[in-house]
């Protein structure tokens, strides 16, 4: 067929031939909403500054054009920031923005992002009951070496000026496991493992692993937070690929940050400190029994999420694992490969299954009508736009380390020069 015919079929065939299917997360919204995100918490940022600046040179009678009275402002703000009410609403505000940012993309869009997020995949008991141990065993195995990392990072000069969270009190402590503990976990879950996850598996599961753990970590802005962070960030979302569900790797990511609280309020009680320092033979075996430890949680979820998902297809009478497996082949197959088919078996629901048969028996249906002229225009149409859609992906991806890492430099640089 040539050209010429092709180009003037071109304009019908994306009008009137072959309806799309319902629009799919892709890694390029994640991306849009991950910078929208992070520009809004900075604005609310800025905002709360500048209110607080105008509130605290006001109260102490002070002009801030006086250099005198600009660093008594400053020393006010920064105290203010450092205290519970300031910890309780700079977390609240930059939390809020993990929400803001996908609704307004829902609302410019016309596409609701949150679909498929997994708030209604259904968990049953024994994968609810691995959330603590896992969480346990994670806080175990890579404190130690994210310790071990901020002392390194320290030894080259570097000033962590964010806020330090002491909890000496037990209403402190119920208000920091609501604004700095369950908060985070729901929020940050949504959009990092339940949109920007979700979106990268489409490129590998362990490609979503990766991805979304790296922007989650240098999303905290700090080299004090980078290695934990990281770990936290793969763990959850392995959990959440396992399980399906946004609530499964909430309750970690919770467990997480409530177990940092709570021991530092019980070590208070015992010591009359926050801080407590262990001998590097202590930090080794904590982190090596924490490691085994993680890797039995993680097996316990992962057959636990497996047995439920065959019970799924069984209940259904279809074979879902073989069916996105292809046909079973008599080479080995590389553990990459595996680790990707075992995860889309379990992430992918039955009714998703039967959804994409319904959209291929649809299409074949639309096909079939047609010469194979239009066949032809409908591939060459459908080559480009898959072209054209990992493009956009790619440059997602781009976008999004590019400016996580550029305000992760600048944060760590300021460190260094304060």
């Amino acid at each position: 067929m040539s050209k010429k015919n092709t180009a003037q079929m071109q304009p019908t065939t994306n009008k009137k031939f072959f309806k799309k299917s319902a629009q799919s997360l892709q890694f390029y919204d994640a991306s849009a909403m991950f910078i929208a995100q992070f520009v809004l918490q900075y604005m609310l940022q800025l905002i709360l500054m500048i209110l607080g600046f105008i509130i605290i040179a006001d109260s102490l009678g002070v002009k801030m054009t006086d250099d005198d009275g600009y660093k008594l402002v400053t020393e006010k703000f920064s105290l203010f920031t450092a205290s519970t009410g300031g910890i309780v609403l700079l977390t609240f505000l930059n939390e809020s923005t993990m929400l803001l940012s996908p609704l307004a993309y829902c609302k410019v869009k016309s596409f609701n992002v949150f679909k498929g997020i997994g708030f209604k995949r259904k968990v049953n008991g024994g994968q609810i009951a691995m959330t603590l141990p896992t969480a346990i065993t994670l806080l175990a195995g890579f404190m130690p070496i994210a310790s071990l990392f901020v002392l390194l990072v320290q030894k080259t000069g570097y000033n962590y000026s964010g806020a330090n969270i002491v909890v000496d009190s037990f209403p402190k402590l119920l208000l920091y496991l609501v604004f700095v503990s369950a908060i985070p976990a729901v929020c940050e879950e949504i959009l990092h493992r339940g949109i920007i996850a979700r979106s990268a598996s489409k490129f590998s599961y362990f490609v979503g692993v990766i991805l979304s753990s790296t922007l989650f970590a240098f999303m905290h802005g700090s080299p004090m937070q980078l290695v934990h962070q990281f770990f936290v960030g793969v763990v959850c979302s392995l959990v959440y690929y396992m399980s399906g569900s946004i609530w499964i790797s909430a309750l970690v990511h919770f467990f997480n940050n409530a177990i940092t609280l709570i021991s530092g309020y019980v070590i208070y009680l015992i010591t009359g400190s926050t801080d407590l320092t262990l001998p590097w033979w202590a930090m080794l075996l904590l982190c090596i029994f924490g490691l085994c430890g993680l890797f039995f949680s993680l097996w316990g979820m992962y057959k636990i999420s497996y047995a439920k998902r065959k019970k799924e297809d069984k209940e259904l009478n279809v074979d879902v694992e073989n069916e996105l497996n292809g046909v079973i082949r008599v080479e080995k197959k590389k553990p990459l490969k595996i680790f990707n088919e075992k995860l889309a078996y379990l992430f992918t629901t039955p009714e998703q299954i039967a959804q994409k048969r319904a959209e291929e028996a649809k299409l074949q249906e639309q096909l079939g009508e047609y010469s194979e002229e239009k066949k032809e225009v409908f591939q060459s149409l459908q080559q480009e736009d898959d072209v054209d859609l990992k493009k956009k992906n790619h440059r997602g991806v781009i976008f999004s380390i590019v400016i996580v890492l550029a305000i992760w430099i600048i944060n760590t640089i300021a460190g260094y020069t304060s």
